[in-house]
């Protein structure tokens, strides 16, 4: 066993408890299985199909190399398989049967149940990886092997998606997932790959707090880099239940893993796959809470990884208009947050400029839609101030789920567009709504404590503000009055 091998099967054992056993008396091919397998957990399907190479490199008679390879040149719940990936893993799993006789009879079921998956050509994949994943359902109810549990409820999810509906899982391979992660989780609470489902089982749950358990175990452990997606999983349940510093914690330890990966050649393509959708999650969280300082560093990080300056946008949400108007016209959001904060420097007819090109395309997204608004609301034409707002608030909805959130929510500029307007019932319906999709929303949370004082209901303006001052400690950024956004 290679040194780096050894400290990467090292930290697996450390970390978690994925282990399957193989017939193999080698055991660097054992180890290598065992890490091919946590990687492949971890949706890092390169470096899973590279640990899994080692091991038939290391036992050339391992029949369950071959499996892994298949396996890990398959899909997961991120990554929808291609032609490519079905005839690499077609080739492995063919390769691997004749070595079945040197394999024991678990071994031989899991090959068996692969080959069904690659039975025929691409064309006829929908068939046979129903086929497979009824098989794994079987394999997984009539055994206690909890890595067959796994990979069926993993192969159930992939087909039968993450949705909600009345309370419950919106399809019956999902539930049956959901039955399997809680029954692994029960036995063994550390493992990873349970703990990972859990988290996704509930991103669009209506009640996020059973995952709660699953996220404090991914952030407690320590994964070498190329698990860096593990890292990032407890920033899903943070954000989506309003702890954004938490969720910033856990996009921080996903940035530092991802700067690690990027360092190495074989790292950097998983790096690549996921930096966007990692990074932007952080930097959302960011946007949410109080530091100026903290949220432009996060938008050095997202611009480095959309190659387009997030400065300006960050600027406009913290109030820093200045900052937000002279920044370059390439900018992530312009000419709508140059409009917008060319507005709230007084500078009308430049922002009103900008608005006329933005007219006559007025669904493109809900920056420009906000820069509509303050136009006709600068003009007294409130209905159809109110009227792009309602349009970017449908936009956000038809476009945001789960961990993902907008940068500045609707919900927050029609709150405060009540407020300018002095109709406190209705901000404190906006707000109140801006609440429920978004828990702890600092802003929204400030907007409802002053249009509770406004409308004299001073007990439960106190509990508002009360909370407000909670998240807001140790901010550098003062709120006031309803100027938003």
């Amino acid at each position: 066993m290679t040194l780096p091998t050894l400290m990467i099967a090292v930290a697996v054992a450390a970390a978690t408890s994925v282990h399957l056993p193989v017939s193999t008396n080698v055991p660097a091919a054992q180890a290598a299985i065992d890490r091919g397998l946590f990687l492949y957990y971890a949706y890092n399907g390169d470096e899973a199909a590279r640990a899994f190479e080692e091991a038939a490199a290391r036992d050339a008679d391992l029949a369950m190399a071959g499996w892994g390879i298949a396996l890990a040149d398959g899909p997961d719940l991120n990554t929808p398989l291609t032609a490519a990936q079905f005839d690499a893993a077609q080739r492995a799993i063919r390769r691997a049967v004749p070595l079945e006789r040197n394999a024991s009879p678990s071994d031989c079921k899991y090959l068996e149940i692969m080959t069904t998956r690659y039975a025929g050509t691409f064309a006829d994949w929908q068939h046979n990886d129903a086929t497979y994943r009824t098989a794994m359902l079987a394999l997984a109810q009539s055994s206690n092997d909890e890595n067959a549990k796994l990979l069926a409820a993993e192969a159930l999810l992939e087909h039968g998606g993450l949705n909600w509906q009345n309370g419950q899982l919106a399809s019956g391979e999902s539930r049956s997932a959901l039955e399997l992660v809680t029954a692994v989780l029960q036995n063994d609470p550390r493992n990873p790959m349970a703990n990972h489902l859990c988290v996704h089982l509930y991103d669009l749950a209506p009640d996020h707090r059973p995952a709660l358990p699953c996220a404090q175990r991914l952030d407690a452990a320590t994964f070498p880099p190329e698990a860096e997606h593990l890292t990032h999983m407890p920033a899903h349940y943070w954000i989506e239940t309003g702890d954004y510093a938490a969720a910033l914690a856990s996009s921080e330890r996903s940035y530092d893993a991802l700067q690690e990966l990027e360092e190495t050649p074989a790292g950097t393509q998983h790096a690549n796959r996921y930096v966007k959708h990692d990074i932007m999650v952080g930097y959302s969280a960011a946007l949410m809470l109080g530091n100026y300082a903290t949220a432009r560093l996060w938008s050095q990080h997202v611009s480095g990884a959309y190659n387009s300056s997030f400065e300006a946008l960050t600027a406009l949400r913290f109030g820093h208009y200045p900052a937000a108007y002279a920044a370059p016209q390439a900018s992530y959001g312009n000419p709508s947050v140059r409009g917008l904060s060319a507005l709230h420097l007084n500078h009308t007819a430049e922002a009103t400029a900008a608005a006329a090109h933005l007219s006559l395309d007025s669904n493109r997204g809900y920056l420009q839609q906000f820069l509509l608004s303050r136009i006709a609301e600068s003009e007294g034409k409130y209905g159809d101030a109110q009227r792009f707002i309602a349009q970017a608030a449908d936009n956000q909805a038809a476009t945001y789920s789960g961990e993902l959130i907008p940068l500045i929510p609707a919900g927050e500029a029609l709150g405060f567009f009540q407020l300018r307007r002095g109709d406190n019932a209705a901000a404190i319906a906006a707000f109140t709504q801006t609440l429920a999709a978004y828990p702890n929303d600092p802003r929204a949370l400030y907007g409802l404590a002053t249009a509770l004082t406004a409308a004299g209901k001073d007990a439960a303006a106190q509990r508002a503000r009360a909370r407000f001052n909670e998240l807001w400690k140790g901010a550098d950024t003062t709120l006031a009055g309803a100027d938003f956004p």
